[in-house]
């Protein structure tokens, strides 16, 4: 399994669906929208198996935290050439997060069957979903899922060619640092430094 984006969808699985608020719709732009989401955006060079780079180190009680992922899935999962994680984290039970995984796959096609097994996880839990779709290769598609349950607040998925990123803020949408719009502004930041 692909252990930090099945958990992902384990945790929307086993959380509350809908928060009974109105989906934030998946944003078109590009920029941050909250003083948390600027200060995250990274430009410094990613490093796909460690993710050192994929998010901007910061100051105060949440800390950066790093891992590979690869040497742990590569046996069950052979056609990921790459997994990490990047993650702001207080330590702290029910404490506000905001979980970064990147994936990268040894073809596009596999990537695309990454990303479907995701959105269908989704779709299944009966969480709500807005989706962009693009038929052009070189473009990002793109999932977005509130969940607000479990400990889990909004999902967002992009693929673009053979590369995944995940983009995970908790516990709750009211209660995160993040917003929709943060989270699609990091995702796409990494997308754009892999290809």
């Amino acid at each position: 399994m692909v252990l930090m984006a099945i958990a992902v969808v384990a945790m929307a699985a086993c959380g509350s669906t809908s928060s009974g608020e109105d989906l934030e719709p998946v944003l078109s732009t590009v920029n941050p929208t909250s003083e948390a989401g600027s200060a995250a955006v990274s430009s410094a060079e990613v490093d796909a198996d460690s993710c050192v780079g994929v998010l901007t180190p910061i100051e105060g009680d949440l800390k950066l935290f790093t891992d590979s992922l690869t040497s742990t899935v590569s046996a069950s999962e052979p056609q990921i050439k790459s997994m990490c994680s990047a993650m702001y984290d207080t330590s702290l039970p029910g404490s506000e997060f905001l979980a970064v995984v990147l994936i990268h796959l040894e073809s596009d096609d596999a990537a695309v069957e990454h990303y479907e097994l995701m959105k269908s996880a989704y779709t299944d839990t009966g969480a709500e979903i807005s989706e962009i779709k693009n038929s052009d290769e070189g473009l990002t598609e793109q999932i977005s899922a509130l969940i607000d349950g479990g400990g889990v607040g909004r999902t967002t998925v992009m693929r673009k060619r053979s590369w995944l990123v995940t983009v995970t803020v908790g516990p709750s949408m009211a209660e995160s640092l993040w917003n929709a719009g943060d989270m699609e502004s990091i995702a796409r930041g990494v997308l754009d430094r892999m290809n």
